[in-house]
């Protein structure tokens, strides 16, 4: 990833909704990790040429379910000229993270700032060090998709396809961690950047689902597909969380 980041003028492209595209709307999934098992929401929608996925874990109650974890991430989709053609690309704009830890409220804001060729990163939280404002330079490369928006970026960035028709290239783009710095916190040997490189690989299509793997922080998460590239969830091996539909469970050999 040799390229530096091109802060292009982005244009519109009807192609980015075709109908093979996953649907917008809800999308509801069953959450576990070492704490216990909980619901997820994935709501994804495309507002004035802008894909907004917005995410929520909540602890299932009788009454109404309490929020735990929640993020709101916005990208720009259009195209950018390479050579004679136009390629499609996804760039992250904007995020919102709140997760609550032992009762208290941590949050941080993202807004990308083009003059600077960063991310403005905003803080809150019970916690000095994390509080305040900071810019982080956006390293060499032209793909980057929020860790909340992997599986759209990756579609609308035309990753999923061209994986699954070469099947043996593997792809590499950056995670922006929307989740940061509490994710480096909260999880193991996540690193402690907001951008890390990672890989992504086409790996097999068990029970007519298309898996992909996903190689971050020299950690394995593997993400399933339908045909349609709607997500079915991601199994993180090593941190032991799994995204699954209600009912089902994330296979992580082939059967």
């Amino acid at each position: 990833m040799k390229t530096g980041l091109l802060f292009f003028l982005i244009v519109s492209c009807s192609a980015l909704n075709g109908s093979s595209a996953p649907a917008q709307g809800k999308y509801n999934y069953s959450y576990s990790d070492v704490s216990g098992n909980f619901r997820y929401q994935r709501d994804i929608r495309f507002i004035k040429k802008k894909l907004v996925t917005r995410t929520q874990i909540l602890v299932p109650s009788a009454g109404s379910d309490r929020i735990v974890e929640k993020s709101v991430t916005v990208s720009q989709l259009g195209t950018v000229k390479a050579g004679r053609s136009r390629s499609f690309v996804v760039r992250p704009l904007a995020s919102e993270f709140t997760v609550w830890l032992e009762g208290k409220k941590y949050s941080s804001r993202m807004q990308l700032d083009t003059a600077k060729k960063s991310m403005r990163v905003t803080l809150d939280s019970p916690d000095a060090k994390w509080k305040g404002q900071s810019f982080v330079p956006f390293p060499p490369g032209k793909l980057f998709c929020f860790f909340s928006q992997i599986p759209d970026c990756l579609y609308h960035n035309q990753i999923l396809e061209k994986s699954l028709s070469s099947k043996r290239q593997s792809f590499d783009f950056y995670v922006v961690w929307d989740n940061y710095p509490y994710v480096q916190d909260q999880l193991t040997n996540v690193g402690k950047n907001l951008f890390s490189l990672a890989t992504i690989k086409y790996d097999g299509s068990p029970k007519g689902r298309i898996r992909y793997i996903l190689d971050v922080e020299d950690q394995v998460l593997l993400y399933q597909f339908t045909k349609n590239f709607e997500l079915t969830g991601y199994s993180w091996i090593s941190q032991g969380i799994n995204l699954v539909k209600p009912g089902e469970e994330v296979k992580t050999e082939e059967e």
